[in-house]
């Protein structure tokens, strides 16, 4: 079965359609280790993530509209404007499946429009940019409302919001009420002036192998019929482990969100939204983090980035280092988060420095302002306090990602779980990385994986059956580590190295006490990442060893210069 690229430049209109090679779909078989090699082998080096020239990957997995349960997710994979390194965005919905429908695996987007424009995917083969001028400036509930009145309410939408307009470092890409959002996905968007994607084709994706695809759909029936009840909810905070007032402090949830009808109605929010926006500025009034929730998908923010800058911002004033002329700052103020929302997106007063990052904001203030700046990579951190849960805090260090918090989580036993005694941290890190990985090959959902009726055997054989090409499971895991292994590459090249794999210093200097809560300082971290390194066939400055990259075949990867990286069949379609 064929599978397909679509290339759009922005800057001259031209669209052209063309095959995946077959030795790549072999080696990266799709989803995020495909969109790895194809940013890493068409990106050249030091371009800017601001740059018209930057790329941008929308991927949808070869499952994606087969009927499977749980692999109808898409990725968004660029260079980030908040680290400058590889990132990889996670969105929901069912965006995927109708990209995929159409006839693509991978949408790569070069180039930057003179005007703001839209792509629209329509029934049989059509493919168009047109006009967005009257869209722009519009919040994302009213984009999508407007493009379906215009195709339809079965047309599926992703687009930006204000924040991707004005360049805020941490713009999300929004899909029905689900986000690809960590790493400025949608900041890229807004350079290329491309408002939204509209696919207007109902997806029809035939397995090669019908007769094994229909067990294969039975078999997942029974596991959905008696999964494991007990896997975590993505809105479920009760338990958990919070850092407060942007780390300074810690919080044990005592409030059980998903109980909450209320929020239910609303559509959320997360657990990462909830601390976000909530417990890490300082308070959690449920029903004002609901409300902000929403501002930020109709702005199209980052809710995590957004609730770390603002935190950032609070501790700041705390400290005596900043003063938002016109605005009162503080803990003290949650309402405050709501206008500053606002302020950020459309980069109104003290929105405008916030909107840069929180190191880019901590570096602009000076007098000592970096200190606080609680980031990985340049990317915000997520809602793990690294000295409670070293196997969080080790996860994300060592990611391409930065502050991603898909790495942060322990496969083994939930969102929260302690780390695992009497088991080597290094090797529970580098499991979960290949695992996490793994899944993104399908592109399997995370929550399906936990609650049992996901496991990775299963996503294999309907990879097989869907494809038509044979694979086994050790054949996704390789697939997995030249990802894990490209991706390195990719941030070495634009000057990511073992220096950015480490913590903010209060980590290392500090513990905290809070109530019951104690842990010390985060002081074997360089120990662990060298260990890691050593798992994962790298040298002592992270840098992929000959052998590693011989045995894993990226013959694409040379660390001192760039190669190019050629299709072997193409067609015009403008």
């Amino acid at each position: 079965m064929e599978r397909q690229i679509l290339r759009v430049n922005l800057s001259d209109g031209s669209i052209r359609q063309e095959d995946i090679p077959a030795k790549v779909c072999r080696d990266f078989i799709g989803g995020r280790p495909l969109a790895a090699r194809y940013l890493y082998g068409e990106l050249a080096a030091g371009v800017g993530p601001l740059s018209p020239e930057n790329i941008l990957i929308f991927s949808a997995g070869p499952l994606a509209g087969s009927g499977a349960r749980g692999v109808n997710r898409w990725l968004a994979v660029t260079k980030s404007p908040l680290s400058g390194g590889f990132i990889r965005s996670v969105g929901g919905s069912d965006f995927g499946t109708w990209l995929h429908g159409a006839g693509y695996e991978i949408l790569l987007l070069t180039g930057q429009a003179a005007e703001p424009v839209y792509l629209y995917l329509g029934p049989r083969g059509q493919v168009e940019l047109r006009p967005a001028q009257d869209l722009w400036g519009q919040g994302t509930e009213a984009t999508q409302a407007e493009l379906r009145w215009r195709y339809g309410q079965g047309a599926r939408v992703a687009c930006i919001g204000p924040a991707g307009e004005n360049l805020v470092r941490y713009a999300s890409i929004v899909s029905n009420h689900s986000t690809a959002a960590r790493g400025g996905v949608g900041t890229v968007m807004g350079v290329k002036k491309l408002k939204a994607i509209v696919v207007d084709s109902e997806p029809d994706i035939p397995a090669a192998d019908r007769e094994l695809w229909s067990r294969l759909l039975e078999r997942q029936r029974e596991l959905i019929d008696r999964r494991d009840q007990r896997a975590p909810l993505p809105g479920a905070i009760k338990g958990a482990i919070l850092p407060t007032r942007n780390f300074q402090g810690a919080w044990q949830a005592d409030v059980d969100t998903v109980n909450q009808p209320h929020l239910l109605e609303r559509g959320g929010p997360e657990f990462q939204t909830c601390w976000a926006l909530g417990v890490n500025p300082g308070h959690f009034e449920p029903d004002l983090v609901a409300a902000a929730n929403e501002r930020c998908n109709d702005l199209g923010l980052d809710t995590v980035s957004t609730g770390g800058s603002i935190a950032f911002a609070y501790e700041l004033q705390q400290r005596g280092l900043l003063k938002a002329e016109g605005f009162d700052l503080g803990w003290e103020r949650p309402e405050a988060t709501l206008e500053l929302i606002r302020m950020i997106a459309y980069r109104a007063g003290i929105g405008d420095l916030l909107a840069e990052g929180v190191r880019r904001a901590a570096e602009y203030t000076g007098s000592g302002a970096a200190e606080y700046a609680m980031t990985i990579k340049g990317i915000e951190m997520p809602g793990y306090d690294p000295r409670v849960r070293p196997l969080h805090g080790l996860g994300i260090v060592v990611s391409a990602l930065g502050g991603s918090y898909c790495y942060g989580k322990s496969l083994h036993a939930g969102l929260f779980a302690a780390d695992r005694e009497g088991e080597d941290l290094v090797d529970q890190v580098s499991r979960i990385h290949e695992t996490t990985v793994a899944l993104e090959t399908g592109i399997g959902c995370l929550f399906a994986h936990l609650g049992g009726w996901l496991p990775l055997e299963l996503m294999t054989a309907m990879l097989t059956a869907v494809t038509g090409t044979e694979l086994a499971l050790e054949e996704i895991h390789m697939a997995a580590a030249r990802s894990l292994t490209l991706e390195r590459a990719f941030n070495l090249r634009e000057g990511l190295g073992r220096e950015a794999d480490t913590l903010p210093a209060r980590f290392l200097r500090e513990g905290i006490v809070a109530g019951e809560i104690k842990a010390g300082p985060f002081t074997n971290l360089p120990e662990l990442v060298q260990a890691y390194y050593r798992r994962r066939g790298w040298d002592d400055q992270g840098r992929p060893a000959p052998a590693t990259l011989d045995r894993l075949g990226l013959e694409l990867v040379r660390l001192d210069q760039p190669r190019d990286f050629k299709v072997a069949f193409s067609r015009e379609l403008i």
